[in-house]
């Protein structure tokens, strides 16, 4: 969520694939809490983890935010709120 260090530093969404098959990510995007969106591709097989930096315009405060998943039909897979607090614990990860 908060990288270790002074800002502005290189932040962070990682992607966990629990189902039994693989994922296509065409045309999946990442939003903030803004609707700004960033494209995804590539597959992700079944148990992995993709780790993506975040580019602009996606912006994850640190004042709060979301964040949410969507598949390649604009539908919300995922997506998690985060207050000021959480945002503030630098280095840790914050699961959704």
């Amino acid at each position: 969520m908060n990288p270790v260090g002074p800002a502005p530093e290189p932040e962070t969404v990682t992607l966990l694939n629990t189902s039994p098959g693989p994922v296509e990510l065409a045309g999946w995007t990442i939003a903030d809490r803004s609707k700004n969106k960033q494209s995804l591709d590539g597959t992700l097989a079944a148990g992995t983890a993709l780790t993506l930096s975040v580019q602009p315009p996606v912006q994850l405060g640190n004042k709060g935010g979301i964040i949410t998943l969507l598949d390649d039909k604009e539908l919300k897979v995922d997506g998690v709120s985060y207050t000021e607090h959480e945002a503030q614990r630098e280095g840790w990860t914050l699961v959704f």
